[in-house]
């Protein structure tokens, strides 16, 4: 299926899928690195972490999903965005598998989210250990009649998160998955909202 991601050129790179070699991957990123710095009047400095973070997202591209890198706070916060897509609906034990982590640190945080194209999905915040390093992710699940959507902002720091998740959020608002139907049934998605008890919620009164 077709992932159309319309996106921000200010604020996000896309990642082609097409294969090229080790070469043809760096010099890609690093002429794509650099024209972008120029524009947005960013610095060397900048432009080379663009450049590593461009080169390693190019690494692993794919036709099942689509990759992007979010920028922001003037370049200081780089993060990668995967869109995902299957051709069925995922069951119940694969949702739970996509969206929740065992390295979290802290319970997620849910959020119910509307989607033009997509109707309403799931979006997760986590923050998940990872080898000696801790790292804010976000997660999307949209979950139709006859396709699933999926989306993970991250790895990124997790202060990071703040200046560019609203930037992953309104791709997938505007983005299209071709022949996706919508689920109008909204009961899994509460569902999964509700699993997730709140700081404050059993507090006692």
């Amino acid at each position: 299926m077709q992932i159309n991601l319309r996106h921000d050129p200010e604020r996000s790179l896309p990642v082609p899928h097409v294969e090229r070699s080790e070469d043809e991957r760096a010099l890609w990123a690093r002429e794509t690195a650099y024209a972008y710095a120029a524009r947005e009047g960013f610095d060397d400095a900048t432009a080379e972490r663009i450049t590593a973070a461009l080169n390693d997202i190019a690494g692993a591209t794919g036709d099942d999903h689509r990759n992007l890198l979010l920028v922001g706070a003037d370049g200081r916060v780089l993060a990668p965005f995967t869109v995902f897509a299957a051709s069925e609906p995922l069951a119940e034990p694969e949702q739970a598998a996509f969206l929740w982590s065992a390295s979290a640190l802290l319970p997620p945080t849910t959020e119910v989210v509307e989607s033009a194209q997509l109707g309403a999905g799931i979006s997760v915040t986590l923050l998940e250990r990872h080898g000696d390093h801790d790292y804010g992710f976000r997660r999307w699940l949209f979950v139709g009649q006859n396709a699933t959507l999926g989306a993970v902002l991250g790895p990124v720091a997790p202060y990071g998160l703040a200046f560019v998740e609203g930037v992953a959020g309104g791709i997938l608002h505007d983005s299209v998955l071709e022949g996706f139907l919508p689920s109008e049934d909204r009961t899994r998605v509460e569902a999964l909202d509700a699993a997730v008890v709140r700081a404050g919620e059993d507090w006692p009164l």
